[in-house]
């Protein structure tokens, strides 16, 4: 198989049950799953749930997933053979479990989790980004997606897989993470801007990056007025600040720049 599309096969079955096992299946649930490979995960969920939606890129795959479901005469299952980060999630209650690329994990992740329908995710990706999902503040890993999922989920790390499972192997350990939705409300798109923009600079002060905002075109001394009124240390790096402190700034910065708006 070609690894165009960076497919690492999972071929360790204790592995795949623990996985399945982690999402609590029902049999009224609908699941969506990305990525389904050959269809090791597939063969699992499929005759414990109401449904299952797969979604895979790859031509030959979809081919060989469809070759295994239509003899058998599998009612429960869509296999839909599109590009995942163009597709249109169905609006349905949905637990999501996937193997996932490991060159575009974090654009599926982003793409996921503001949506609201979905009640927990099943992900095994890269050990080194669920680390970065699960990061706190003062740590190596943390950054712009660290504060991404922790606003929009609980994220957990499960257990690491060792790329012996898998065909052909990779060069990295895996993770399996479970995030359980939060079913918070958007974000001002300002915050994620800013967070994003600080983590792009995170070598510079908090005062430094929030005084360069493009979106606020702050001067240096309302960005310093923004900060103290957050009592937050303007010298801080952007890996100090939790998302809350970062929703204090975003709130405050906005106040401060209609206020200025307001008297121009």
């Amino acid at each position: 198989m070609s690894q165009r599309y960076g497919q690492n096969f999972l071929i360790d079955h204790n592995i795949a049950n623990n996985i399945i096992k982690a999402a609590s299946l029902k049999k009224q649930d609908e699941v969506l799953e990305i990525g389904p490979g050959r269809g090791i995960l597939t063969k699992i969920i499929q005759p414990q749930v109401k449904y299952l939606t797969t979604v895979e890129i790859d031509n030959a795959l979809f081919l060989e997933l469809t070759n295994y479901t239509t003899p058998n005469n599998i009612k429960n299952i869509k296999i839909i053979n599109t590009d995942f980060l163009k597709y249109s999630v169905p609006t349905t209650k949905l637990k999501i479990i996937s193997n996932l690329p490991y060159n575009i994990g974090t654009a599926i992740i982003q793409k996921i989790l503001p949506l609201k329908n979905w009640t927990c995710a099943i992900f095994m990706l890269q050990k080194e980004v669920a680390k970065r999902l699960i990061a706190r503040p003062q740590t190596k890993s943390y950054g712009y997606i660290s504060i991404f999922a922790s606003y929009y989920a609980e994220c957990k790390i499960l257990f690491n897989v060792s790329s012996k499972c898998f065909n052909p192997q990779p060069k990295v350990v895996s993770s399996v993470v479970k995030l359980t939705n939060k079913n918070q409300e958007q974000p001002e798109s300002l915050f994620l801007e800013l967070v994003k923009h600080s983590f792009s600079m995170r070598r510079k002060t908090i005062l430094n990056c929030l005084a360069s905002f493009k979106y606020l075109k702050l001067e240096k001394k309302h960005a310093l007025q923004i900060i103290n009124a957050c009592n937050l240390n303007p010298l801080f790096r952007p890996d100090n600040l939790s998302f809350l402190d970062f929703l204090r700034l975003t709130n405050e910065a906005k106040k401060t720049y209609n206020l200025a708006s307001d008297k121009a």
